[in-house]
């Protein structure tokens, strides 16, 4: 499901960026020259959306060769004269015109997807140095339509994509406490299938008492400091003493990749961020051409 929506974004973005025509190309390329070219990296990178990217231009009568793989990681610190370096990361080679018109297209989609994978692949190498156990979590805070592949995209850096989407899991939050109270939301959700996990979304550890009492699967703790977490770890291993309950525990609410270590020091099950998407920067790519 997630190649096929990947292939209809390029498709239905390949159709927005030409319009009725490249009109430099026509112009000035010829119908019949053959190129090859290479898309490459010029910084650090995970490399994300290059499976999706060879199927589209596949499909498009270009023919592809990966000189990496998905999901490799390409450091400059481990390459010789790294200034001014340009990595090659794939290689492809077909009719010239439609390779510069398809140009602008593959590269805003592999820059957008490896600039996620490689802010996710940052945070989470840096986490797992204290705290080998968490996992790092992206939220749903994303772009219109591109909620797969971005989250695909953090898979892909070695982080967990929380939910896909609302049907995923029942996912109480303050708003819904607001609307009806903790003890009518917690009665309603008995009617929701075994099959789907409970999260509750605690603002104070008064709230965390009274959730932690109807053993949800999941509870958040937002916008904690480190007081706070204390605190709340603490009443968790008691209910877990007194019932041997205990729920997974994630942490979540203004936490970046300047922050993240002193959240990761917490002995707790998740870290959701949402930086890992709506704060990552693309990767610096490019895409040569050499005439045949």
């Amino acid at each position: 499901m997630i190649k096929k929506h990947a292939i209809e974004i390029l498709e239905k973005s390949l159709t927005y960026d030409v319009g009725f025509g490249d009109l430099t190309v026509e112009t000035l390329i010829p119908k019949d020259l053959n190129c090859k070219a290479f898309v490459v990296v010029k910084e650090n990178t995970k490399i994300c959306g290059m499976d999706f990217v060879v199927e589209f231009l596949e499909k498009n009568g270009i023919s592809c060769k990966k000189l990496y793989d998905e999901g490799d990681y390409i450091d400059f610190s481990n390459k010789s004269g790294k200034s001014g370096k340009r990595i090659k990361i794939l290689e492809i080679s077909g009719n010239a015109q439609k390779i510069i018109t398809f140009e602008r297209t593959i590269l805003n989609f592999m820059m957008h997807l490896s600039g996620i994978a490689t802010k996710t692949h940052q945070i989470v190498s840096i986490v797992k140095k204290i705290n080998p156990n968490v996992r790092i979590a992206c939220t749903r805070k994303t772009l219109p339509l591109l909620s797969i592949v971005e989250k695909y995209a953090v898979k892909v850096g070695g982080g967990d994509t929380h939910r896909y989407r609302l049907d995923d899991m029942i996912m109480i939050k303050d708003n819904h406490i607001e609307a009806l109270g903790i003890a009518e939301c917690m009665k309603r959700v008995k009617k929701v299938s075994f099959s789907k996990k409970i999260e509750v979304e605690v603002d104070n550890n008064t709230q965390l008492r009274e959730v932690i009492n109807y053993h949800p699967d999941i509870i958040m703790l937002d916008n904690y400091n480190d007081l706070k977490i204390e605190e709340a770890l603490r009443i968790v291993e008691d209910c877990n003493k007194l019932y041997n309950f205990k729920p997974i525990i994630e942490l979540s609410g203004g936490i970046t990749e300047k922050n993240v270590l002193s959240y990761a020091k917490h002995p707790v099950d998740v870290i959701s961020m949402g930086c890992l998407i709506h704060s990552a920067k693309s990767v610096d790519m490019g895409l040569d051409l050499e005439k045949i």
